[in-house]
C-alpha cells in the first residue's frame, strides 16, 4: 500500500510541473491531493519502518508544534512573518481550521530528515539535526515562488514592508531552529546507514525540482 501512495505522489509531482506555466490558481484540487499523498506516503513509511506506536507519537510532536508556529504567524505574524489562509484553501478541520501546511510541515520535514542521513550516513544526531534543518530549509527557500505564487490557497510574507532583510533572515532561523529541534522527535535511523536511498529521499528531489521549475518558468518571456 506504501509503495501505491508513494506512485500516486510521484504522479501528482510530475503533473505539478505543468502549473509552473498555467495561470496562478489552477487545478485548485492538486494542492489537497498532493499533500495529503505526501502526508500518507511518508507516515506509512514510518509505520513499516518504526512502529506505529513511534510514528504516532512522532507526528503529533511535530504536527502539533508545526501547527501552533504556523498558527502563531496566522493570528500575530510573528515569528515566521505574516501568514493568512484565503478562500481556496482545502483540508481544513471543522471547516475553520487548515490542515493542509502542518500535513506538509511534517512530511517534508520527515523526507528532509532522510535525505540528511542519505547525504551524511556517519553523523550523530547533532550533525543529523542540522543537515535536517539544511535540507528543509533548502526546500522552503527553494519553493517560495511556486507555494506564494503559484498557488493562491494561502499567502506568507515573511519580508513584511520594504523586504527587510533582517526578517528574512529572522524567519527561516526560526523554521530551521524548529527543525533541528523537532528532527530529534524521531526515532534514530539505523536502517538508513544500510540503505542510503528510499522513496522519501527521491520525493525530496523531486520536490524540489517541482519548486526549481517553477522559478526558471518566472524567467521565461
Amino acid at each position: 500500500m506504501r509503495r501505491i501512495f508513494w506512485i500516486l505522489f510521484f504522479s501528482c509531482s510530475a503533473a505539478g510541473l505543468i502549473l509552473s506555466f498555467l495561470p496562478p490558481g489552477s487545478w485548485p484540487w492538486w494542492d489537497s491531493s498532493w499533500i495529503l499523498l505526501f502526508f500518507v506516503a511518508t507516515y506509512a513509511g514510518m509505520v513499516e519502518s518504526e512502529g506505529l506506536s513511534a510514528t504516532r507519537m512522532t507526528a503529533g510532536i511535530v504536527l502539533v508544534s508545526m501547527a501552533v508556529l504556523l498558527g502563531l504567524g496566522a493570528l500575530t505574524g510573528w515569528p515566521v512573518g505574516p501568514l493568512r489562509f484565503t478562500e481556496h484553501s482545502g483540508l481544513r478541520l471543522g471547516g475553520a481550521i487548515p490542515l493542509a501546511l502542518p500535513l506538509f510541515a511534517f512530511a517534508l520535514l520527515t523526507a528532509s530528515g532522510q535525505a540528511a542521513a542519505a547525504a551524511m550516513p556517519g553523523s550523530g544526531r547533532t550533525g543529523l539535526a542540522i543537515g535536517t534543518a539544511v535540507a528543509f530549509l533548502v526546500t522552503i527557500a527553494n519553493g517560495t515562488d511556486f507555494l506564494v505564487s503559484r498557488r493562491i490557497w494561502w499567502l506568507w510574507n515573511p519580508w513584511g514592508d520594504g523586504h527587510a532583510p533582517g526578517r528574512i533572515i529572522f524567519s527561516f532561523l526560526v523554521l530551521g531552529a524548529a527543525a533541528a529541534i523537532l528532527s530529534f522527535a524521531y526515532p534514530v535511523h539505523t536502517s538508513m546507514r544500510r540503505t542510503r536511498w528510499n522513496a522519501a529521499v527521491i520525493a525530496w528531489l523531486s520536490i524540489n525540482l517541482l519548486f526549481l521549475a517553477a522559478r526558471l518558468a518566472t524567467l521565461l518571456p
